[in-house]
């Protein structure tokens, strides 16, 4: 339990850093983007149902639904009432590579057979793709002036041979996570652990997506209740919707960012490291390219003493 209650406020106090969690500031109106939020609160223990009890999750309670309109949300989002940012924007792309060590294997076992993606995705610490592509890495741009509203509805992410379709999950608050098996015969029970526990929700292959609506920004997991303890991604619900997560690729593109100069930062969640460069965004197209170095020594060092900590 204290290895985990670490692991939250070191996660929670990562991406405050970032300006990830934090209130987006604008240059002008002299706004900090540097706020706090305290990590959400774990989930409550729950008695999970037969698997594929299908009955049992339409009939139990749902959590209040959120969306980008809702006061509660746009009271976060938006609390000076500023109308959307429409003046010039550009877009920033780039890639985020790795140098150093080559990740370590977890050390996690794998169900052989129906679970075909799951080592390809969970085996190591972390996922590099060619030419050490950072897959995974959660991209963001903040220190802008105006305001920039979310433009999806729903941030979605699939299953596929007991894999999430990504390790790292970045939505707005205000979103709906949209989660969809694609697998033709297993079924998943998803739960999105640190927002309070309403129901069981059971992803039947090929159907519709489960829902999950975070209460408030932070920090979240997102798991599977079957008996499958690798299946996870860690989600961040952002308080600004300009940011990304790359794929094997390590590619990452953000749209709609207020021109200007304006704070970003690349964090590997799974290795708790980012770098940050501030830039300055002219209209159209900007490109910029982060590279974060991992180092195998340091990294078991630092697990080591914050395993030990009291």
């Amino acid at each position: 339990m204290q290895r985990t209650a670490d692991n939250w406020r070191m996660r929670a106090a990562t991406v405050v850093l970032l300006g990830a969690i934090g209130c987006q500031g604008g240059n002008t109106t002299g706004g900090s983007p540097a706020g706090s939020a305290a990590p959400a609160a774990s989930a409550a223990a729950s008695a999970a149902p037969a698997a594929g009890s299908a009955a049992a999750a339409a009939s139990a309670m749902q959590a209040p639904e959120l969306s980008l309109t809702s006061e509660s949300v746009l009271a976060v989002m938006n609390p000076k009432r500023r109308a959307p940012y429409s003046g010039p924007t550009g877009t920033l792309r780039g890639r985020v590579t790795i140098k150093g060590d080559p990740p370590p294997d977890t050390g996690l076992s794998f169900p052989v057979g129906k679970c075909g993606e799951a080592a390809a995705t969970y085996g190591r610490l972390f996922r590099v793709g060619q030419q050490r592509a950072l897959a995974d890495a959660l991209v963001t741009v903040v220190n802008y002036s105006g305001y920039v509203p979310e433009r999806e509805e729903a941030e979605k992410v699939t299953i596929h041979g007991c894999a999430f379709s990504s390790r790292t999950v970045a939505m707005t608050f205000g979103q709906r996570l949209e989660v969809a098996n694609l697998d033709p015969l297993e079924s998943y029970m998803p739960n999105l652990e640190g927002a309070p526990f309403m129901a069981v929700l059971v992803a039947m292959p090929q159907g519709e997506a489960v829902k999950f609506h975070p209460p408030q920004p932070g920090y979240y997991h997102l798991v599977d209740k079957m008996p499958k303890p690798f299946l996870k991604s860690e989600v961040f619900v952002l308080k600004f919707a300009t940011h990304d997560v790359t794929d094997l690729d390590g590619q990452f593109e953000i749209k709609n960012i207020p021109v200007g100069k304006v704070l970003t930062a690349a964090l590997l969640p799974a290795i708790d490291q980012d770098v940050k460069k501030e830039i300055e965004i002219k209209e159209g197209d900007n490109k910029l390219d982060f590279e974060l170095t991992f180092d195998l020594a340091k990294y078991a060092e630092k697990k080591g003493a914050k395993t030990s900590s009291p």
